[in-house]
């Protein structure tokens, strides 16, 4: 079962609870008896709200990438630097300083791979959606004379696969700020005319 957004405080208690206990157990070790007891309720309670762990962690999953992809095209929307823009951008994908943990969790690297089904295909329209805002983005600013960019779709997909770079090989927590940073500084500086 997926679902798009929490339907109540107690799917918000449990998805914070199970988010922790994946964290520090990764998926495979994850059961549904640890979610339960990290969230202070029985396991039965836990079936009340989702079906499996998979669910679980298809609703984190979902919710992450729902509030990435509405805050990159609140963002795109807007002019500005193309440095601060990417800036931006590349922050909009550590909401709440999600990365931190993950990246410096054990089982991170796990846990930011898994995608499968539904989730899956999701994520690939949330991607696409953002590639496509991007390569407007660029669009608009060219037009205006802001950047020089002569072919916004694939400027907007280089971009966006140098963000997913980063990851590779896994850093820290810091070095991937670092990255994202430079990586922000190094494209919008190749826009300027």
């Amino acid at each position: 079962m997926i679902r798009e957004t929490p339907e109540s405080e107690k799917q918000k208690l449990i998805a914070k609870a199970a988010f922790a206990v994946f964290a520090e157990h990764g998926f495979r070790k994850t059961s549904m008896q640890r979610i339960a007891d990290k969230a202070g309720m029985s396991r039965p309670a836990l079936y009340l709200h989702f079906q499996s762990k998979e669910d679980v962690f298809n609703f984190l999953v979902l919710g992450y990438l729902n509030t990435v992809q509405r805050s990159i095209l609140a963002r795109l929307a807007q002019s500005g630097s193309p440095a601060a823009v990417l800036g931006d951008l590349f922050a909009a994908f550590d909401p709440d300083g999600i990365k931190e943990v993950l990246l410096d969790a054990k089982h991170g690297n796990e846990l930011m791979d898994i995608k499968s089904g539904a989730v899956l295909s999701r994520a690939e329209e949330i991607a696409q959606n953002i590639c496509s805002a991007l390569a407007d983005w660029l669009r608009r600013e060219a037009h205006d004379q802001r950047i020089i960019c002569e072919d916004p779709v694939l400027t907007a997909q280089t971009i966006m696969s140098s963000y997913d770079g980063l990851k590779n090989p896994a850093p820290s927590y810091a070095i991937y700020k670092a990255r994202s940073a430079a990586l922000a500084q190094l494209l919008g500086k190749g826009l300027l005319p």
